[in-house]
């Protein structure tokens, strides 16, 4: 159990491989212990989803049937079923994104509806213990509704949107937990709506969404811009359908200020965060310098001492000409760099991302059809980083629901048959 939580803790701050590999050896290690199959479970559940957010299939495979034989020798540990239809279902839909087809989709439709069937039969107490946000899971299959099929089957997300509103009063997670959840499913309602040109209705619903995100400003200010800006978004459109293109071109100019308000608070924080590490870099700077000092008074002292302050003046008078070399070509370096993609590299450095090679994020984002707002480009560097929905929740404060809410909008600006990495 020590060994699960640490592992847990090494995933929450991103420290997959690690957290991988400690979640490995306690499913091993709970194998071999009477009654701990649930806890068995929740290991390769974990293990699972760390190779399906790598999407390292080949390697998913293993810990699945493993998972697999457990849910076939305990049918009735609701536990033990939900993790390995959500596991299964994950990787069916990974596996329909490289290759397409009304089978393979219809089959992980139906494992994601008894991943949720087994959700059901929980208790709130339950989903609580285990983070299990219920809201999420049903809002999930109402957003496949509406991208996997074309077009939307509005019907059925309506269903899973209604479900997901019945679990809200339940006490599963905090008070931020529930009414994120409701702007997610009355944000959807208000597409649907749309989708149906019930342009009134939708205006409506949209409204009750930015009142409750307004709601949350004074608790959170800095955390509700990304769901204000897609508020504002959606009025675009809705103005544009309606053939209002004033109404549109304000909130156009509404969701352009909040993404440079959510910019100039994440570019203060980026500034800060360099200025911290100049000061650290600084003070060791001046502590190695400290102990040269010392080093070179020692030797003084068993040396001659005009050898020593010479030899000594000489190394410090290069070293500074080579540093200042060094500086000079850095910053002409970052001077060139920075004309080539500045404001994406600065995403990705305040994100504290280096693996991703900017270049050819930015070549993607080219393909989109429509404008990618600040927002949008952050999350996409975070899938191209491998981070998985959980971690990118964590990583802007948000709930999970709000990330798929984001990268269902960015997936609605790219050409149908585009290779998204998500």
């Amino acid at each position: 159990m020590r060994l699960k939580q640490k592992a847990e803790e090494e995933q929450s701050h991103g420290r997959l491989e690690e957290a991988l590999r400690m979640f490995i050896t306690a499913e091993e290690m709970f194998s071999k212990c009477h009654g701990a199959e649930t806890e068995q479970s929740l290991c390769l559940y974990y293990t699972c989803i760390s190779y399906f957010n790598q999407r390292d299939l080949p390697f998913m495979r293993k810990p699945m049937r493993r998972l697999q034989q457990l849910a076939r020798r305990y049918p009735e540990n609701i536990f033990i079923q939900y993790d390995y239809l959500s596991v299964l279902a994950a990787y069916e839909s990974a596996v329909y994104e490289e290759k397409p087809s009304d089978k393979l989709r219809d089959q992980f439709m139906v494992h994601f509806k008894q991943a949720v069937y087994w959700q059901s039969k929980m208790t709130a107490a339950e989903w609580k213990k285990r983070q299990i946000n219920p809201m999420f899971n049903l809002m999930n299959i109402a957003v496949l509704y509406d991208l996997s099929y074309n077009p939307p089957l509005i019907d059925s997300m309506q269903v899973y949107i209604d479900r997901a509103l019945a679990v809200n009063h339940l006490p599963w997670g905090d008070k931020w937990d529930h009414v994120e959840g409701l702007i997610s499913a009355y944000d959807l309602q208000a597409w649907i709506l749309l989708y149906k040109q019930r342009y009134k209705e939708a205006e409506a619903k949209e409204q009750e969404v930015l009142a409750m995100i307004k709601s949350l400003e004074a608790d959170r200010s800095n955390n509700v811009l990304t769901e204000k800006g897609e508020a504002y978004d959606f009025f675009v459109e809705l103005y544009k359908a309606m053939g209002q293109p004033k109404k549109a071109m304000e909130y156009l100019e509404l969701r352009n200020d909040c993404n440079r308000k959510r910019f100039d608070i994440e570019k203060n924080n980026a500034i800060r965060d360099i200025e911290a590490r100049y000061e650290a870099k600084k003070k060791d700077e001046q502590i190695a310098e400290l102990h040269r000092r010392n080093l070179a008074l020692t030797v003084g002292i068993v040396l001659l001492l005009l050898f020593v302050t010479v030899s000594t003046a000489m190394v410090i008078y290069r070293r500074k000409l080579r540093e200042q070399r060094l500086y000079d070509e850095a910053l002409a370096a970052e001077l060139e760099n920075s004309n080539r993609h500045s404001s994406l590299r600065l995403l990705a450095d305040q994100l504290g991302i280096s693996d991703v090679d900017v270049d050819e994020a930015h070549s993607f984002m080219e393909q989109a059809q429509k404008p990618l707002t600040v927002v949008d480009q952050k999350y996409i560097l975070c899938f191209l980083n491998g981070e998985d929905v959980k971690a990118i929740s964590r990583r802007f404060h948000v709930e999970p629901a709000s990330v798929y809410t984001v990268r269902y909008r960015i997936k609605k600006k790219f050409p149908e048959k585009a290779k998204l990495p998500f």
